[in-house]
């Protein structure tokens, strides 16, 4: 089935000679009645810091106007999965801010500790968001979206191997003006945002003011939980200011202050496979090429929950509680709500001279999160057997105790009679506090010569700061049998000890917390020139562009485990790092007509190396891994045909040397849930791309887009049996890169009476995936991939409502229409013996007054 939805995707987007979003000219609104004379109309995009035709411009871009992104309740990054051709997001674990964004296969880190940078660059009218758990900023007037597919390494630079996602927001009006919009919706759902322009204020000041509130109750019904609580709720308020001054004719100041509050509690982690002991389901050695390798092992979490129970009759057994399909009503004891915090402020000057624009960005931004429990093993309380050395021969018969001749007469009926104790135990519970702030400024320098030579100069300066504290909780299940009562501590009586043993499998209660602190600092200078010998509309263009990075890093790890680390820990638990590379592009395009451009990009780009907060530093020093770097080649056709089609195309090959890989590792005794961090060689990403759109006649357009993406790891260590490196790439399957995306969509617009009515209906697929591919280390790892998924979503609207003085528009929307059930982010949590799987959205409909002033 998931074969014949990816071929209908293809030849749906071949059968409409176009596969896009649609897109409008920059800054413009396109009503009912133009739509059929502007076509498929002229998009400018700022990808390349100036403002400029997005068919001319020779890189893989898509771009979504605001009349789209409104249409589509798309308002921030977590909302963008499958608009544009190999683009995918999914959801966070354990906060509702976080996403993991990937582009051609390439994703921004699952793990949200602050060691890592991203390799996608998101960013908000340029401004550089180094957490994806702090970028949200859904009150903003988004204007349009550039989605810019892979590296980016010239004009935007930081950790940009993937490619970047630029949300450009609207400008203060010179009309002065006020917008409402008021909606409701299933699962109580009920927005209500405010927008007021002030107009031009003394003929040189603009203002606009917005404020939004948005709440929403959860998705799964949590037993254990009021409704305003349940996984998938939120509350959201969030405000903003926006003011332009202009100094003269030449020089003009926007400052853009926003501040945002979100308490909401994640996705529900349903507990969907757990270990069993048996070797067939999970052998403890892996071969490949005559050579052995060991395997993590999951705890046999299914017979310590056979002899658990769950504290409140609601819940069931706790087995009953394991379920790979997706469940309605769950129990989840200690789901509290996280809270996020944001706010920042961006300064920007701009001079525009005769033949120079002088811009300077000046911006900050903080964010703080607290999350008070998040129950990660997706059950109610439940109570099992404890493990403790005092114990373990506790309610053993008393015919195998008098056996062993070290016991009195009084100790062995003692023994026989005590009770095996008992623990009140999550599988794994966890609280975190996170703060993070940065600054950044930047100087650009733009020609305005408009000959034929073009060129950019810059220079980029970033700091940051951020720290965690994040306790854990959580059940090692251990097999008493195997680990206790087995022939090398008892000899011949091990049988007789194995088969009287009341609680065989029990659970070993962990405390343990991760704690640290990071700071790193970067600059960089760049340049970029485009040389066309026939001038500005000359049909050949080259264009080259460098830039010089230089990042440093330092990292504190004062906690992981259950007690902090000594002063004499400390020193070998603090790294400082410094990394820098150089990146840029050459590309060459050539302009066959007025409606078709050719183009061939070289690019490099560069991702910083950093330190993982999970490592284990108590036995080793804590060490930084290494900078990456891609190569990528591309050839993409443009094309544009009597205003009525738009035909954009791209293939690429990619070359990751030095990739960074996350792997989960078993745990140790009272050390926190870890991971390590390796650069995994090389990997090879090829692909191709295509999108477009085709107006039909006065009243319909026909969208899509649609990607393909093939990853083929190179280079991968790991280690034998006997310890020795090995290339194990053939077995591994890299995280979070779907190899199919794609959508197709329609619009019909026409007008009735004084009115508007615009219908759309949209179709977006996304293949399935892997979040933990390699087999190694990760034995849930076929259990936690990502569903294939098509999702059906619909908008009808209801433009220029005359109310009074005003005029109102109505929305009737819906998503995921077919209520497609589909797992959207998952957790292997290895040796401790389970994993949990979150699902996407159900259907959620609504309906969205606006009315403007």
């Amino acid at each position: 089935m998931h074969s014949r939805t990816t071929a209908a995707v293809w030849l749906a987007g071949a059968a409409i000679c176009g596969l896009a979003a649609p897109a409008f000219a920059q800054g413009a609104e396109q009503s009912v009645g133009d739509a059929a004379e502007q076509g498929v109309g002229e998009i400018v995009v700022t990808a390349q810091k100036r403002s400029e035709s997005l068919q001319r411009t020779p890189i893989a871009i898509s771009a979504i106007p605001a009349a789209q992104l409104d249409l589509q309740g798309i308002a921030e990054a977590k909302d963008l999965s499958a608009i544009a051709p190999n683009l995918s997001v999914v959801g966070a674990t354990t906060n509702a801010t976080a996403a993991v964004i990937s582009i051609r296969g390439i994703p921004t880190s699952a793990d949200e500790t602050q060691g890592y940078d991203s390799s996608i660059g998101v960013y908000v009218d340029g401004i550089y968001m180094a957490r994806s758990s702090a970028a949200t900023f859904e009150v903003a007037d988004i204007e349009r979206v550039e989605v810019l597919r892979g590296p980016q390494g010239t004009l935007f630079g930081r950790n940009t191997t993937g490619g970047a996602v630029n949300f450009i927001t609207r400008a203060p009006s010179s009309e002065a003006g006020l917008s409402l919009r008021a909606g409701i919706g299933n699962y109580d759902m009920r927005t209500a945002r405010a927008v007021f322009n002030t107009g031009t204020l003394a003929d040189s000041l603009r203002m606009s003011f917005s404020y939004l509130y948005k709440q929403r109750d959860g998705i799964v019904d949590n037993l254990l939980a009021a409704e305003n609580r349940d996984p998938g709720s939120s509350l959201i308020h969030s405000a903003r200011w926006s003011a332009q001054l202009d100094l003269g004719d030449r020089v003009k100041i926007t400052n853009i202050f926003d501040w945002t509050r979100v308490e909401g509690v994640a996705g529900y982690q349903q507990l969907s496979a757990v270990g069993n002991g048996n070797t067939t389901d999970f052998p403890s050695t892996l071969s490949l090429g005559g050579n052995v390798f060991p395997v993590v092992q999951p705890a046999n979490v299914l017979g310590y929950l056979n002899e658990a129970t769950s504290l409140d009759a609601r819940c069931g057994t706790p087995v009953s509680q394991i379920s790979t399909e997706r469940r309605t009503r769950v129990c989840n004891n200690s789901a509290q709500p996280s809270v996020d915090k944001l706010w920042g402020n961006m300064t920007r000057v701009e001079a525009d001279l005769d033949w120079l624009t002088i811009r300077s960005t000046t911006a900050a931004r903080w964010w703080r999160n607290h999350i008070a429990g998040s129950d990660l093993d997706g059950m109610g309380a439940i109570s099992g057997p404890a493990f403790s050395q005092a114990s373990l021969l506790n309610g053993m018969p008393l015919q195998v105790l008098d056996l062993i001749p070290t016991l009195s007469p009084a100790a062995r009926t003692a023994l026989a009679a005590a009770p095996v104790p008992t623990t009140t135990q999550d599988l794994f519970s966890t609280r975190n506090d996170r703060r993070q702030k940065q600054f950044s400024q930047e100087l650009e320098f733009v020609s305005n010569s408009g000959g034929a030579f073009e060129w950019v100069l810059g220079a980029f300066y970033f700091k940051e700061s951020g720290a965690e504290f994040n306790p854990q909780s959580y059940a090692f299940v251990i097999d008493t049998n195997a680990a206790v009562f087995n022939a090398g501590n008892f000899g011949a009586l091990a049988p007789l000890l194995q088969a009287g043993n009341p609680a065989r499998y029990r659970a070993l209660a962990m405390q343990s917390a991760l704690g640290y602190t990071s700071d790193s600092e970067s600059f960089a200078v760049y340049g970029q020139g485009t040389l066309r010998p026939g001038g500005p509309d000359g049909r050949l263009g080259i264009t080259l562009g460098l830039r010089y990075s230089w990042d440093s890093k330092d990292f504190q790890v004062y906690q992981n485990g259950a007690t902090p680390f000594t002063d004499a820990q400390l020193p070998n638990n603090t790294s400082s790092k410094k990394f820098s590379a150089p990146t840029g592009n050459l590309t060459v395009d050539y302009r066959a007509s007025d409606d078709v451009n050719l183009y061939a990009r070289v690019a490099r780009g560069y991702r910083s190396g950093g330190f993982n907060a999970r490592q284990n530093t108590s036995s080793i020093p804590l060490t930084p891994f290494n900078k990456e770097t891609i190569w990528s080649y591309e050839l993409g056709i443009k094309t544009q045909f009597n205003n009525r089609v738009r035909l954009n195309a791209a293939v690429f090959y990619n070359e990751y040397k030095d990739q960074l890989v996350t792997l989960p590792v078993p745990v140790g005794e009272g050390q926190s849930f870890g991971n390590i961090t390796v650069n995994a060689g090389k990997t090879r990403y090829y692909g191709a791309e295509i999108e477009g759109r085709f107006v039909v006649d006065d009243h319909l357009s026909l969208d899509a887009a649609a990607g393909y993406v093939k990853t083929d790891p190179r280079d991968f260590p790991a280690g034998d049996v006997n310890n020795v490196i090995r290339n194990v790439a053939s077995i591994q399957h890299l995280g979070y890169a779907p190899e199919f995306t794609g959508n197709v969509g329609a619009t019909y617009r026409r007008p009735i009476g004084s009115q508007d009515l615009t219908a759309r209906v949209g179709y977006n697929y996304t293949s399935s995936f892997w979040m933990f591919g390699n087999p190694l280390t990760a034995p849930f790892g076929r259990q936690t991939k990502g569903d294939a998924r098509g999702l059906l979503d619909a908008q009808i609207r209801l433009d220029r409502i005359a109310m009074g003085s005003a005029e109102a528009s109505l929305t009737l929307w819906g998503k995921n229409i077919t209520n497609k059930s589909y797992v959207v982010r998952a957790v292997d949590f290895g040796q401790l013996g389970f994993a949990t799987t979150i699902y996407g959205d159900p259907r959620t409909y609504g309906l969205t007054l606006d009315v403007k002033f």
